[in-house]
């Protein structure tokens, strides 16, 4: 775990665990958003070849401006997760770092034996 300070004086607590945790969660989430959309677009597209005519039109532009929505949406929530996995990959290295420090000032310090 860590925490940061941030500049108005709250502190946020990280825990790389639940970072990752939620990563694979939202990650579950993306792909099954993703298999519904590609379900839903299969039977759009299957409408649209059929449903001819000025309504026909509409209805084929309105849905082509919500499956850039969709994608749009479903990228952002991807590189949610890539940042997630990140975030809690740095924290851990930041804590490796830290102990092999103390470590080796433990181990610099000529202190008895305390067995």
């Amino acid at each position: 775990m860590s925490d940061d300070q941030s500049s108005d004086g709250r502190t946020l607590r990280v825990v790389p665990a639940e970072l990752a945790a939620a990563a694979k969660t939202i990650k579950y989430l993306l792909d099954e958003l993703s298999s519904g959309f590609k379900s839903l677009d299969t039977d759009v597209v299957s409408l649209t070849k059929t449903w001819q005519g000025y309504q026909g039109g509409l209805f084929a532009q309105g849905y082509t401006e919500v499956k850039q929505g969709i994608a749009d949406l479903l990228d952002a929530i991807a590189d949610t997760t890539v940042a997630l996995d990140a975030g809690a990959e740095s924290y851990l290295e930041q804590q490796q770092v830290h102990a092999e420090a103390i470590e080796a000032v433990a181990f610099s310090l000529d202190l008895p034996d305390a067995t």
